[in-house]
């Protein structure tokens, strides 16, 4: 037994020597390792994961990207009570922020991400997104969105513009995932304030 146990040790002593004399002598015999990382501190980086838009190998339809599962509402979000064609009923909500600075900073923030790209800075509805160049006879643009400014939209209760931004309207998709319900009355809060510019 101590025979087998001094063997042992001479050869976890030796072996890394001749591996790298190995290795000197003849590199491609370490070929197979390519593209295997060994690492020492696993911090996460390599993961089995897909990443999105990657193809899938398990579902049927290759599709890394999943739908959520019908009825379920991600953490942290709540489920808006209304569909899109009960905008009457959403008349009656009320904005339960105050007009503050701190409330339009945050509406001014939360609006130059989600709502410029189509409405523009000004809220005027020439955002990015819109077709400005001349179409050829057959080709499709994007429209103008809504003018947030327009008389016929400063016309509009908090509670519908809560609606929209809730469960959309026409082309524009509705954003209630995306953002909090307090990040939706703040928009709004900005959007009125965006009205009383010139």
């Amino acid at each position: 037994m101590k025979k087998l146990i001094k063997i042992l040790k001479i050869s976890l002593l030796v072996a890394p020597y001749i591996l790298i004399g190995l290795y000197l002598i003849y590199p491609q015999a370490f070929s197979i390792f390519n593209g295997i990382r060994i690492e020492t501190a696993p911090d996460m980086e390599e993961q089995a994961k897909l990443t999105p838009q990657e193809i899938s190998l398990f579902f049927t339809d290759s599709a890394s990207m999943r739908p959520p599962p019908a009825h379920s509402i991600p953490i942290g979000k709540q489920r808006y009570r209304f569909e899109q064609a009960e905008y009457d009923s959403a008349k009656s909500l009320v904005n339960p922020l105050p007009n503050k600075a701190f409330v339009l900073a945050r509406g001014k923030n939360r609006f130059q991400i989600f709502c410029v790209p189509c409405h523009g800075y000004d809220g005027k509805g020439n955002g990015l997104i819109v077709t400005k160049p001349k179409l050829a006879k057959d080709e499709e643009g994007f429209p103008p969105p809504a003018n947030l400014t327009s008389k016929r939209t400063k016309s509009l209760t908090d509670g519908r513009l809560f609606h929209i931004l809730s469960a959309g309207q026409n082309l524009m998709f509705p954003v209630n995932f995306k953002m909090s319900v307090a990040d939706k009355w703040a928009i709004i809060h900005y959007i009125r304030f965006l009205q009383t510019k010139k």
